[in-house]
């Protein structure tokens, strides 16, 4: 799947995370095996924005919604 940035995609929750969307943001190599890691922009239970990395496996698929 190709990723763009400022689109929102369905992502594997952790329960620190308010739901289960992330907009992507960028993309890096991880040095120790190049695999491609995510930068997105996620919503925390308390409410705050942070940015957080997923490895592409953890993006389902593109939001039909933004939230």
């Amino acid at each position: 799947m190709e990723l763009t940035k400022g689109k929102v995609y369905n992502v594997d929750p952790d329960e620190w995370m308010a739901h289960s969307r992330a907009e992507y943001h960028s993309t890096f190599n991880r040095q120790c095996d190049g695999m491609p890691l995510h930068n997105m922009i996620i919503r925390m239970r308390d409410g705050d924005l942070e940015v957080s990395t997923f490895a592409t496996a953890n993006i389902l698929s593109e939001a039909e919604e933004p939230v």
